[in-house]
């Protein structure tokens, strides 16, 4: 199996918007990221439970995938 990555954009958990940030803008563990659609505040840690949630649903996906595909060449 090939080396493949993964793009996750953090969403607005009361949206789904796209949180877009300043690229100089660094955030940390208990900040607040304002989503520019509904002016709600996010807390950055669920953020990134969320978004690591995604990561590990998309790669266990693919894995099934490829097994599938593996065997069912033979």
């Amino acid at each position: 199996m090939s080396e493949k990555s993964y793009k996750i954009e953090l969403k607005c958990l009361f949206c789904d918007h796209v949180l877009v940030a300043e690229e100089s803008k660094k955030f940390q563990s208990g900040d607040l990221i304002p989503c520019s659609n509904c002016n709600k505040e996010n807390d950055y840690d669920s953020l990134i439970e969320v978004a690591k949630e995604k990561g590990i649903e998309l790669i266990r996906d693919d894995l099934k995938d490829h097994f599938k595909k593996a065997f069912e060449k033979k």
